[in-house]
């Protein structure tokens, strides 16, 4: 008895390809979107000068910059009073054990009055976040 053997045809299937372009633009955008560059200041801002400075690259939990019309900011989103920013440190803060992992990063323009950027530093202190200011080294 003879057997019949039937041959399977391949189907070819067409992979569509127009769609990718889209597709990479919109992932592109979306992790420009989500960098660490769209937590950089909210505006520009003179820094306080000292003879002190050193500069440090460290990691920094927060970011937490007052501009020069006395607004507060954490991590680019505003804020109304130095109480929200205590509890939005404590909150970044809250499973941390090491040091490093809780340091702020602080910035505030340099025509401030003390009494606005006081409360501010004393909130971050209570939120358990030890404090990195910014500045700019003096000229000579």
């Amino acid at each position: 008895m003879a057997k019949i053997r039937q041959s399977k045809k391949r189907r070819k299937v067409a992979v569509p390809i127009a769609s990718m372009g889209d597709i990479a633009f919109l992932l592109i955008i979306f992790f420009m979107v989500c960098s660490e560059i769209s937590k950089d200041r909210p505006k520009p801002m003179t820094l306080p000068w000292s003879e002190f400075v050193e500069k440090e690259e460290v990691n920094v939990v927060a970011r937490v910059q007052i501009d020069e019309d006395g607004q507060i900011w954490l991590d680019g989103y505003q804020y109304d009073s130095p109480k929200d920013i205590e509890w939005g440190v404590r909150a970044l803060t809250a499973n941390t054990t090491d040091d490093e992992e809780r340091k702020v990063q602080f910035s505030c323009d340099a025509n401030l009055p003390k009494e606005q950027f006081e409360p501010v530093l004393e909130a971050i202190a209570a939120g358990g976040g030890i404090l990195m200011a910014v500045g700019e080294d003096q000229p000579q």
